[in-house]
């Protein structure tokens, strides 16, 4: 039987096709169109007009001159779909959706933060504008002008919105406190004044003056009796609170009882208020919080209060070890340093679920207008706080990968870890690092484009990028715990040791106001100047 002319057509193409493949194979699975013609009896245009063959795919750059095949890009190609190979011109870009315009569309819908044309121009290893601009032109990407470029991203509104508000996070923040001063001091009458001016307003459970005072208390880790006889001493103390003479002082039972009627949510309203005075002066304030927690210990006579439980609100607990009392957890404004939401759990409430409530009073009480993302160790981590923090504060929550949610995960965060020991002055964006990552051992991870490893392996890496803003929730506790009394309980009651933890945020917040309003701005982290 005769052969037809389209079947000797599509023999001889499939003969082609096994030429070059076994020429690829045999060097490096990549190889020119000039070294396919000089090492093969592959026809001219055959070669030239490759890149319409099923098989294989041309290089994004190099005026698509390099070769490979279809299988070894989709099998050798990044969690991104890149595979670069060197060649004798430097490097040859393919990606698995073959040539430039999918590729750039692909990038534009799914990177985190979107594209530009410098970064396109990087990552494909050619000018990249003018495809950019035609597809933005054809409206299949959206165009958004940003701090003078242009970013290309996904042409739904939500998506587009999402991927802006990450751009926002990309770059690594540089919120350095300034270094403390070595001269000047903060005078504590001064303090009680500036309390006072705000707790007027503020306090209405017991009278403002004696809220002051026990803000005062909170410096000097006084008993009430020893309070009382401070204030009678010192005239200054007393003409701050407006006492005039010594009997005016209450004894030390009326400074028990007010500390007992004492509301906390009144002494929160106090601390919003001075840190919104405070932030409004500060250039950065409001665009990265810190959440974090500690323990502080019950106040116990006996070892059977404690094994009974026998202390109102206190649990046995783990953090750094076992303990029996509370936690105590904090928002801290990364640029000021200032602890601007706190709130007090039993000692036994995992950090994940104290997570919500502590954030629903700070966005309740806070502009987060401005605020490009929360930061927070391992023990917040879990895609319910990562979901919650973005419909509550319409900002992503970096935390620390949790080893424990998952072997793949935790063997990646060993590898981030490396990769900004090695090369983290180097890393200016979150692509930079994923460049660097070992690719192959990602896909062995099961990690794919779009799913929801990759999203964790991007916010992880952005994680690490801000990874020290997160030492100032540190300063704030050590702070705290060193000058306020933070963790030297001395009450039992659930809700005087709530106002205890209170007031020792109130007590720092109000020297830091005090330095402020005394232009010793300066002075504003450093409590040790209080005389």
């Amino acid at each position: 039987m005769a052969t037809s002319r389209s079947d000797s057509c599509d023999n001889t193409a499939y003969s082609h096709k096994i030429t070059v493949r076994e020429y690829l194979r045999t060097h490096g699975e990549v190889a020119s169109k000039e070294e396919l013609r000089a090492g093969t009896d592959v026809p001219a245009w055959y070669i030239t007009n490759i890149a319409s063959q099923p098989p294989f795919y041309t290089s994004l750059n190099h005026n698509n001159e390099y070769i490979a095949s279809k299988h070894i890009v989709g099998h050798r190609s990044t969690h991104d779909g890149f595979w670069r190979p060197e060649v004798d011109d430097g490097v040859a870009v393919f990606h698995r959706k073959e040539d430039a315009k999918p590729t750039l569309k692909h990038l534009a819908f799914r990177r985190p933060s979107g594209l530009t044309a410098s970064e396109a121009n990087d990552i494909l290893g050619r000018r990249s504008y003018r495809p950019l601009q035609k597809l933005a032109e054809q409206q299949e990407v959206h165009a958004t002008e940003w701090q003078d470029t242009t970013v290309y991203t996904h042409s739904w509104p939500s998506r587009r919105d999402d991927q802006l508000a990450q751009r926002e996070t990309d770059q690594p923040a540089d919120v350095t406190p300034d270094d403390p001063a070595d001269d000047g001091y903060l005078y504590r009458d001064e303090l009680v004044a500036t309390f006072l001016s705000v707790a007027v307003s503020q306090i209405q459970s017991i009278p403002p003056e004696r809220a002051a005072a026990l803000v005062l208390r909170q410096f000097e880790g006084d008993s009430f009796d020893a309070l009382e006889r401070r204030l009678r001493r010192n005239h200054s103390f007393r003409e701050a609170l407006e006492y005039v003479e010594p009997e005016d002082v209450p004894d030390g039972t009326s400074l028990w009882r007010a500390f007992d009627a004492l509301q906390p949510d009144e002494l929160r309203d106090c601390l919003q208020s001075m840190c919104g005075e405070l932030l409004a002066e500060h250039d950065h304030a409001g665009e990265f919080i810190v959440i974090d927690g500690t323990h502080i210990a019950a106040w116990a006579n006996t070892r059977d209060e404690i094994e009974n439980g026998d202390i109102d609100g206190a649990s046995w607990g783990k953090h750094e070890g076992s303990f029996y009392g509370y936690k105590v957890f904090l928002v801290v404004d990364a640029a000021s340093e200032l602890p601007v939401a706190i709130t007090m759990e039993t000692g036994k409430r995992n950090d994940t679920t104290a997570f919500e409530p502590l954030i629903e009073d700070f966005d309740e009480r806070y502009d987060t207008a401005d605020l490009q993302a929360a930061l927070a160790d391992a023990g917040f981590d879990s895609q319910d706080n990562r979901d919650f923090c973005q419909d509550q504060l319409d900002c992503p929550l970096l935390t620390a990968i949790n080893p424990r949610r998952s072997s793949p995960l935790a063997t990646i965060k060993d590898e981030i870890k490396e990769l900004f020991k090695e090369h983290g002055e180097e890393i200016d964006s979150p692509y930079d690092a994923l460049e660097r990552l070992p690719q192959e051992q990602l896909s062995e991870y099961g990690v794919s484009v779009g799913n929801v490893e990759e999203t964790y392996i991007f916010q992880a890496i952005k994680e690490r990028m801000h990874r020290h803003l997160r030492a100032g929730v540190e300063r704030v506790f050590s702070r705290l715990k060193s000058f306020t009394g933070l963790d030297r309980v001395r009450a039992r009651k659930k809700n005087n040791v709530e106002t205890h933890v209170v007031l020792s945020a109130v007590a720092l917040v109000a020297a830091s106001l005090t330095a402020k309003r005394h232009g010793k701005s300066e002075l504003i982290r450093s409590p040790s100047r209080l005389i």
